[in-house]
Formats: C-alpha cells, sequence, structure tokens
C-alpha cells in the first residue's frame, strides 16, 4: 500500500485552526496526577482549546487544557476488555457531542499513545476536513495478531470496501459528524447485546473518507489470560453481527479501495524461536474428529470433503488452501445469522478450524521475511474479495449448498 507523508514531515499544527475544541478522551481509570502530567506538553502543540476526559478526573481548568470526567456505563464483570473499551469509546463520542468539540481523539488507558506527535497525527487530518476517521496501524511481528490479520481485517476490506489493517482499535480519532454517529446508543434488542465499536464500518457505509498512520507503539495484548474460544466468539461474534446490521450495504458494495496510510513502519523486533504448530494441528485433528455433529450442518459437503483430506496429510505438508479457509468463515456467517445452532457452540466449533489456519501460515511464514509474510496476508485478503460472490449467493439462497 502507497505511504505517504502528511505535509513534509508530520510536524503541522493546529495553528491553522485556532479555537478549535479538542477532546482527548482515555478509555479506562488512569492515575489523574500522572494523566495531568503527560497532557501539560499537548498545550504548546496545539493553538486549540483541549479538553482531557477520563472516568473520575476532578474537573479543572489549567491554561488552554481542561479536565472533565465522564462515567463508564454500568458493565457486567464477565465483559470482555474490548467490549468494556467500546462502551468507553460510545460515551466518550457522547460527551464529545455534549462539548460540540471539533475532533476527539480516544486513546487507550495505557498512554502508551499519549505523546505530542502521536496526537498531532490523529488530530490534524481531521481538524484541516481531509478525513472524518483516523485509524493507527500498530507496530506488529508476522506472528501476533493473527485473529485480525487472519479474519477480522479480511473480512471487513470484503465487506465493506475500505482497507484497514485495525477495524477494531484501541486508538482512534473522529470528527464531529463521526462523533454523532460513534455515540449514538445503540438497540437494547438481544441481538445487540454485547454490541462492540467498529468504527471503520460505520465510517465506510456513511462514505466517509478515513486515513492510516503507522505508529512505533504495540499495546499489551488484550486476549492475555483469556481462553482463544472466549475471545474468538466474541470478537468474530461480533464482526457477524456487523455482518447482519449492514447486510444491505455489503450486498451492494464491490470491491475494496486502498486507505492512505501515512507515515513509516516501526521496525519490527526479531521473532525469537517462532511458533510450535504442533499443538495447533493436534487441535484441528481433535476437532476434525469430535466436531463432524455441528461442522455438517454448517458447512457444504465440498468443504467437509477438503478438511477430511487436510486431516490426512503428514504435519510438515499441512496446508489450508485460502480459498478453503474463506469459505469456511463465511459459511459461519451465514449458521450464525441463521442461527443454525446456538451460537456459543457454532463459534466454539470455528476454534480448532482457526488453529489449524494458523498452523498453515505459519508454517508458510516461519522462514519468510516481514514483507513476504505481509504479502502472504495480502493474498489472503484478496481471497476474501473473490470469493465474496460465494457469500452472497450464501446469504441469499441459504438453503442452496454449493457443490
Amino acid at each position: 500500500m502507497k505511504e505517504e507523508q502528511i505535509r513534509d514531515s508530520g510536524q503541522t499544527t493546529a495553528a491553522e485552526t485556532p479555537g478549535a475544541t479538542v477532546l482527548l478522551g482515555i478509555t479506562g481509570t488512569v492515575d489523574s496526577a500522572m494523566l495531568q502530567q503527560r497532557v501539560q506538553e499537548l498545550g504548546a502543540a496545539f493553538d486549540a482549546r483541549i479538553i482531557v476526559a477520563a472516568p473520575g478526573l476532578s474537573e479543572t481548568n489549567e491554561s488552554s487544557i481542561q479536565f472533565r470526567s465522564y462515567a463508564l456505563p454500568a458493565s457486567s464483570p464477565e465483559n470482555l476488555p474490548w467490549i468494556i473499551t467500546s462502551m468507553a469509546q460510545r460515551a466518550i463520542c457522547s460527551l464529545a457531542v455534549e462539548l460540540q468539540a471539533d475532533v476527539c481523539v480516544l486513546l487507550h488507558s495505557d498512554l502508551l499513545m499519549l505523546r505530542a506527535d502521536l496526537v498531532q497525527w490523529f488530530a490534524q487530518p481531521v481538524l484541516e476536513k481531509r478525513c472524518d476517521l483516523v485509524l493507527p496501524v500498530y507496530a506488529s511481528g508476522k506472528f501476533e495478531g493473527l485473529l485480525n490479520s487472519g479474519i477480522l481485517s479480511p473480512l471487513s476490506r470484503a465487506l465493506y470496501g475500505h482497507r484497514i489493517q485495525y477495524p477494531l482499535p484501541l486508538d482512534f480519532s473522529c470528527s464531529a459528524e463521526m462523533c454523532a454517529k460513534l455515540g449514538a446508543p445503540h438497540p437494547s434488542h438481544d441481538l445487540y447485546a454485547d454490541e462492540m465499536l467498529w468504527p471503520a464500518t460505520v465510517a465506510a457505509v456513511a462514505g466517509k473518507q478515513v486515513y492510516q498512520f503507522h505508529v512505533d507503539v504495540s499495546h499489551a495484548r488484550q486476549t492475555e489470560g483469556i481462553e482463544l474460544r472466549t475471545a474468538l466468539a466474541s470478537l468474530v461474534g461480533s464482526a457477524y453481527i456487523e455482518m447482519e446490521k449492514y447486510a444491505a450495504f455489503w450486498q451492494r458494495n464491490r470491491g475494496s479501495r486502498p486507505t492512505p496510510v501515512f507515515g513509516a513502519p516501526a521496525k519490527q523486533a526479531a521473532e525469537g524461536d517462532g511458533v510450535d504448530v504442533k499443538p495447533l494441528i493436534d487441535s484441528f485433528l481433535l476437532g476434525a474428529r469430535n466436531l463432524q455433529e455441528i461442522w455438517g450442518p454448517v458447512l457444504p459437503p465440498v468443504t467437509l470433503f477438503e478438511l477430511k483430506k487436510l486431516s490426512r496429510v503428514p504435519p510438515e505438508e499441512f496446508r489450508m488452501p485460502d480459498e478453503l479457509w474463506v469459505r469456511i468463515i463465511y459459511d459461519f456467517a451465514l449458521a450464525h445469522r441463521l442461527r443454525t445452532i446456538s451460537r456459543s457452540h457454532l463459534l466454539g466449533a470455528l476454534t480448532p478450524l482457526y488453529l489449524g489456519w494458523v498452523a498453515s501460515y505459519v508454517q508458510e511464514a516461519t522462514a519468510s521475511s516481514p514483507f513476504a509474510a505481509e504479502q502472504r496476508l495480502e493474498q489472503l485478503a484478496r481471497s476474501y474479495e473473490e470469493n465474496k460472490p460465494y457469500l452472497l449467493s450464501r446469504w441469499r439462497w441459504p438453503d442452496r449448498f454449493n457443490p
């Protein structure tokens, strides 16, 4: 994807928009003294009114910086971190609308992104009215974030037409108009009970311009300590809910277009000893033996046949073709929509298939350079697009199994 620089150096200031209001929202509880100390340098970087919002802050005004508190919505102790983050993001966007902010910059509560240069990158394109949404491209290794790069990102690209690397970001910025869309309360119907915030999807449906930029930041894994089955069910399940919600849009959308990416990718650290694929393949094989009663009603006979063949190859030759993997994701989306079986059982049965795809990718990418691994994932993303007619056919005529 083509990379450019904003202006000459990426160090523009908000002097061209004097009097603008920038809401800087932190999506979680932080130490207020530390937060106030960290934001002082922002005053020199922006010729704008800055409002910093976080839960539990004492509301004060210091020179050009105002501190505000917002209330986190009540949530169940069982809610996963990304659901809580989405709830906070909605609350911040609602506050931005209330305060009539010109741009809202939302940052994760670890404050790794709270740097003047990064906040500039987030705010400036929106203040200059060049776009309505700015998303980060986080620094990551070739074996990191595979749930995103294997499912969430290419699925979003094929459906909504934006080539977004992180469609479910922990940090982003948006315009006042986008804040109004993102901060709107979601329906209370059970279908959307755990709805997460997918800002790139909302922007695509609304026809808004999106920018991305590389950051030299990598947040701690949000899935740390959480079972893969639980994380996959929550994240992929949310993506499937978005599919149902915006089906009228993505069925009309054709192809995808590049989304501008600014800055230079961060240098990747050495990958260490690599990934042991044996337990991944073993999990796939266990699923192939024990989950036929679930896979059978969900997957067409040709897919089941391909999986059976895959379960018989030697481990060193284990490769899951892109088309097979993509059609599995699409078939599970249809079963999720139709509630062919309970959604929890359905998404649990996707887990060994996902681990099989991970094993296949790892075996292909282990000896590859980071660039080659990136190109391999681009090839997968194109397969999602190329197989979209299969999804359309199955979505519109669900009783027809494609041979």
